[in-house]
């Protein structure tokens, strides 16, 4: 059976803080990766295989976003073990406005220019 982990008080999230949580290293990447890209429940290890982070920060940023309530852990008691990431509504909600987003750098052709800012 699994443990399910979430945190509601993250719902006091004023846009400065939000900013800032979505600013942070790999976050965006990570979000899209769960929201758009992946089926839910996503496993760490896919996580891993998807995106170009270290293990550290990966367990870092989905610990951050399931405290402030965009994410439910859930953790198996099986060897090995396993633990899977679903998004909540509220992440959920915002899966509309990654796509429009992801219109905007199309249509100003942005996702190249963009791309080579990371390199």
């Amino acid at each position: 059976m699994g443990n399910s982990e979430a945190n509601t008080a993250g719902g006091g999230l004023d846009s400065k803080a939000l900013f800032s949580l979505f600013g942070r290293a790999h976050m965006l990447d990570l979000i899209v990766e769960i929201v758009i890209e992946s089926e839910p429940p996503v496993r760490f290890t896919e996580l891993q295989d998807g995106l170009d982070i270290s293990p550290n920060t990966l367990s870092r940023r989905l610990e951050e976003l399931t405290e402030a309530g965009f994410l439910v852990r859930n953790s198996y008691d099986e060897i090995p073990p396993r633990v899977e990431y679903e998004p909540t509504e509220k992440l959920d909600d915002l899966e509309p406005m990654f796509l429009e987003f992801e219109k905007w750098l199309s249509k100003y052709d942005l996702a190249e220019e963009f791309a080579l800012l990371d390199e």
